[in-house]
C-alpha cells in the first residue's frame, strides 16, 4: 500500500533505525504529505534533519576553507587566506581549445563582452578566455591587459577572487615598448584599485598590501609631490574637487582597513558618481551598489543591504555575487526561504564550474527549513529548475522594476553628505 499514510510513516521509521537517514528522510516528508495535520510526524521531520545538519557540519570541519570565506566584498570577521598557488599562477582557464567552442573566432573580445551584457557568463568567461589566449599569442599586450581586466572583473562577479586576482597581477608581469608606456598605463592604474579590493578578502597582510597597491594607484592616477598618507591625499583630491568614483572606492578602501564609520557615505558617494574614471562607468554601478551592500550588512544593517543589493541587480540582473550576498543578509534577518530563492538564482547566473559552494549552501539552508517538503530533495537532486519553481512565491524580491531612484533611496538610508 504505497499510499498507506501509517505504513509510510512506520517505514520511515525503520529506515532511521537502520541509519539509512536519506531515504528515512524521503519516507518522513512522504507521510508528512499523507498526514498533514499530524504533529508528531512534522517533529520527527525536524529532528531528523537537525541531526543530518550537525552531521554535515561535522563533514565541513573535514574540508577547512569551504566557507571560511566570506561572500562579498570587504566581509570582516574573514579567515586569513592562502596566497596564490602555483596552479592559480600558471593557470587561469578553465577549458582547453578542445573544449572551448569560441577557440578560433576572430574578435572573441566583442563576442565576450556581448555575452556578459545578456548575462551569459559561462560564454563570456570562454571568449575572454579565448581573447587572452590570441592577444598573448600575438603579442598585442595592450589589448591582452584589457581583456585581463574584463575577465578578472567576471570572475569577481563570480566570487572567485583569487583567480580575479591573477588576471590583474597578468597586466604587471609583461614588459611592453617604450612608446606604448603611456597607453599602458591606465590599464595598470585600474589593475592596482581592482587588486586592493580582491585583497580585502585574499591578503594574509590585507592592510600592508592595500595600502602599498593604493598608493602605486595615487601615484599613477594623481601625480604630484606631496609628503601625505594615502587617506590624507584622497581627503586631500575631495577637498579640491578632484572626486570621482574611483577616489571615492579607493578612499573607502582604506578607511574599511581603519574601521572608520565614515565608510557607508564614503561608497554612497561611489554609487552616485557618473565620471569617466574606470568606476564612474555606467556598467560599474551595479558594482558600487554591491560594495556598499556589503558594507552595511557587516555593519549589521541588514535590511538596508537587502534594498541596496536589489539596486545591484536592477543594474546587473545576472549577479552571482550580489544574489550569494543577498542571501547572507536575508538569513541574518530570518527570511530562510527569500535566502534559497536568492541563491538559487544566483546558481541560474553562475557558470556550472562555479556553482559547487552555492549547491553546498542551499542544501544546508533547504535541510534546515521544514515549509517545502520537496526542497531538500531537489537541492540534493542539483534539479535547479524544480528548486526555483519551489521557491518562485518567496522571490519576490528578485522584482527589480519598480524601485526608488538611487538618491532617495541614499537619503533614507541617511547616506549622504
Amino acid at each position: 500500500e504505497p499510499e498507506n499514510p501509517k505504513a509510510t510513516y512506520r517505514k520511515a521509521k525503520a529506515l532511521l533505525e537502520l541509519g539509512e537517514e536519506k531515504e528515512a528522510e524521503f519516507e518522513f516528508v512522504r507521510a508528512c504529505k499523507l498526514m498533514a495535520k499530524d504533529a508528531t510526524v512534522r517533529k520527527d521531520l525536524e529532528a531528523l534533519r537537525k541531526a543530518m545538519r550537525k552531521d554535515k557540519a561535522k563533514e565541513q570541519e573535514t574540508f577547512q576553507g569551504l566557507f571560511q570565506k566570506s561572500p562579498g566584498f570587504a566581509s570582516e570577521g574573514r579567515q586569513t587566506q592562502q596566497r596564490l598557488t602555483k596552479q592559480d599562477v600558471d593557470d587561469i582557464y578553465f577549458h582547453d581549445g578542445k573544449e572551448n567552442p569560441y577557440e578560433g573566432a576572430e574578435r572573441p573580445q566583442d563576442l565576450a563582452s556581448g555575452f556578459q551584457k545578456e548575462g551569459r557568463l559561462e560564454d563570456a568567461a570562454q571568449a575572454w578566455e579565448v581573447a587572452m589566449g590570441q592577444s598573448a599569442q600575438e603579442e598585442d599586450w595592450l589589448s591582452h591587459f584589457q581583456y585581463a581586466l574584463e575577465y578578472g572583473v567576471l570572475l569577481m562577479d563570480l566570487n572567485i577572487d583569487r583567480l580575479a586576482l591573477r588576471c590583474f597581477n597578468t597586466v604587471f608581469e609583461r614588459p611592453v615598448d617604450e612608446s606604448l608606456e603611456d597607453s599602458a598605463t591606465p590599464l595598470r592604474q585600474h589593475a592596482l584599485l581592482l587588486k586592493s579590493i580582491c585583497l580585502l578578502n585574499e591578503s594574509a597582510d590585507a592592510e600592508a598590501e592595500i595600502t602599498e597597491c593604493l598608493q602605486n594607484w595615487l601615484q599613477m592616477a594623481h601625480k604630484g609631490e606631496h609628503q601625505l598618507s594615502p587617506e590624507e591625499r584622497l581627503l586631500q583630491l575631495r577637498e579640491q574637487g578632484t572626486w570621482t568614483a574611483d577616489t571615492a572606492v579607493a578612499l573607502g578602501l582604506l578607511q574599511l582597513l581603519t574601521g572608520q564609520d565614515s565608510v557607508p557615505e564614503t561608497f554612497a558617494s561611489a554609487v552616485l558618481a557618473e565620471d569617466s574614471s574606470f568606476f564612474g562607468a555606467e556598467a560599474r554601478r551595479g558594482t558600487r551598489w554591491n560594495m556598499l551592500g556589503a558594507v552595511l550588512n557587516n555593519r549589521g544593517f541588514h535590511e538596508q543591504a537587502i534594498e541596496v543589493w536589489r539596486h545591484a541587480l536592477q543594474c546587473q540582473a545576472q549577479y552571482p555575487r550580489a544574489l550569494v550576498n543577498m542571501a547572507m543578509a536575508q538569513l541574518k534577518c530570518g527570511s530562510f526561504l527569500a535566502a534559497c530563492a536568492s541563491q538559487a538564482q544566483a546558481l541560474k547566473a553562475s557558470p556550472v564550474w562555479a556553482t559547487e559552494e552555492i549547491w553546498v549552501q542551499l542544501e544546508k539552508e533547504a535541510m534546515a527549513q521544514t515549509n517545502i517538503d520537496d526542497l531538500a530533495e531537489a537541492v540534493r537532486a542539483r534539479r535547479l529548475e524544480k528548486v526555483q519553481e519551489l521557491l518562485e512565491p518567496h522571490a519576490e524580491h528578485l522584482d527589480t522594476t519598480n524601485l526608488e531612484p538611487p538618491l532617495e533611496v541614499l537619503k533614507k538610508m541617511n547616506l549622504l553628505k
